[in-house]
């Protein structure tokens, strides 16, 4: 049952992606942003489903980094911050 539950999961990654292309077509300097903070909230659910504290934390500090970094500095900034984070 897990498992069909973690598919669900990764199918409603779908809706995220045509969000983040949607950005890229209207605001391209921020796609980079938007695909940060899809990526960092994505954990949220994962982290119920393992029962994951750091999945919980992570899910909500790499949304909130990213769109904090992503309106105050360009797209590289952003990108080098969220690679230390993952280190």
């Amino acid at each position: 049952p897990l498992g069909n539950l973690g598919f669900l999961f990764t199918m409603n990654q779908m809706l995220y992606i045509l969000i983040v292309m949607w950005v890229f077509n209207a605001v391209p300097e921020k796609m980079i942003m938007v695909y940060a903070m899809v990526f960092g909230a994505h954990l949220l659910p994962y982290s119920w489903l393992y029962k994951s504290r750091g999945y919980a934390i992570f899910s909500i500090i790499i949304p909130i980094i990213s769109l904090i970094l992503g309106n105050l500095y360009n797209g590289f900034i952003l990108s080098f911050t969220l690679v230390l984070v993952e280190i």
